[in-house]
Parts: structure tokens; C-alpha cells; sequence
């Protein structure tokens, strides 16, 4: 167990574990969680449907991640993206099969463009997404207590994130758990493609 397991707010139910992987039963869930949430990054790149769907679980590393179970449902997951390895590791030759070698090239060159590559002493966030159900129950602040942890056996001395102007909630959280914003940058050409104007970028030094 986890210290971040055994350390609850009183809304997070103790029925719910945080894992350091994503199960291999779970990864279809994991996909449909993700792109839900994240879908103003992910939808004009994958689109939608059974798909799309299978496109994100081909590059998915199910043991970078933190997930969130309740009962062998998934509840919740945060992506990992470090200077080694990351929970979105997608080449084009996982999205040829879905997108054709047109389809694929062009939907890999706006996900590099979207891709941050962290120092060695970085935890980098590549994503949040917790069930509509479950939000609001402390199930996020977990997930990233659980990363910080994580990161600090790694020998990691930093958490940095994103957050995008069209999720003022999601900054909000950071900002009470600890995140301090470092600067605003502007997302274009590529926030055109996708509706942002700008994101946040935050970190977390780790003690």
C-alpha cells in the first residue's frame, strides 16, 4: 500500500486503490476515459468511435501511469511522461494500422508538436481523467500525491504540467495542491487545430 493510500481525505472512499500500472483487462476502459477527457487534445487527432479507441491502446505503456480502482472498475488514471519513457508512447507505425501511412504521418506530426520531453530530474503529467461519477471525491488529488511519491523514488526533484484555458477547474485544483504557474504560452499554429488559445504551464518542486 501506497502512502497515498493510506493518507485519505474523507471523500475519497477507502474501497478505492491506486495502482502503479494500468491493468491489462482495464486498457479499453483506460482508453475511453482518456479520450472523454481529454478530448480537446485528443479528438481532432484520433477522432471517435471503436477506432479511435483501439488506436490509443496500441500506444499505451500500461506501467506508466498511476491508476485509480474501485471494485476492478477503473476510476481514475494519470499518465506518466518521463525523459525515458511515457504512457502515450506512440510511433507511426501504432497509428498505420488505424489511419493509413497519410493518416498516420500528419496525426504524428501534430502529437510531436503536442509532446513535452522532460529533463532527467522531471515527472511530467501527460494527462488527468477521472470518471464524471468520481470527480469532485478527491480521486484526482490522489492520483497526484500517488505521482509524487512515485517521482520522489525515482530521484525525481520535480512535477511539471499543462493545463489548457479551456479547463480553469483543472488549474484550480493544481494551484491548491501545491503547483505554481511558471509561465503562459500561447498554442499556436496548433491551438488552431484544436480551439485553445493558450495553456499553463505549472510545476511542483518536490521536498
Amino acid at each position: 500500500m501506497t502512502p497515498a493510500e493510506t493518507s485519505r481525505t474523507p471523500s475519497f472512499s477507502p474501497t478505492i486503490r491506486l495502482l502503479d500500472h494500468l491493468p491489462s483487462e482495464r486498457v479499453d476502459d483506460a482508453a475511453a476515459l482518456y479520450l472523454a477527457a481529454l478530448a480537446d487534445t485528443l479528438l481532432p487527432v484520433y477522432g471517435v468511435g471503436s477506432r479511435a479507441l483501439r488506436a490509443l491502446v496500441c500506444g499505451f505503456n500500461r506501467h506508466m501511469c498511476i491508476t485509480a480502482v474501485e471494485n476492478d472498475r477503473l476510476v481514475g488514471i494519470l499518465g506518466i511522461q518521463t525523459a525515458a519513457a511515457g504512457f502515450m508512447d506512440v510511433k507511426v507505425n501504432t497509428l498505420r494500422p488505424f489511419y493509413g501511412a497519410f493518416g498516420s504521418i500528419w496525426r504524428m506530426a501534430l502529437l510531436t508538436l503536442l509532446h513535452y520531453s522532460p529533463m532527467a530530474d522531471e515527472a511530467y503529467i501527460d494527462g488527468v481523467a477521472v470518471m464524471p461519477a468520481y470527480r469532485g471525491r478527491g480521486v484526482g488529488t490522489r492520483l497526484i500525491a500517488a505521482l509524487e511519491v512515485w517521482a520522489t523514488g525515482q530521484g525525481m526533484s520535480i512535477i511539471r504540467l499543462e493545463v489548457v484555458d479551456a479547463n480553469p477547474r483543472a488549474e484550480k485544483l493544481y494551484r491548491r495542491i501545491g503547483f505554481e504557474a511558471v509561465r503562459e504560452q500561447t498554442v499556436w499554429p496548433v491551438g488552431t487545430r484544436f480551439g485553445l488559445r493558450s495553456s499553463t504551464v505549472m510545476v511542483k518542486t518536490l521536498i
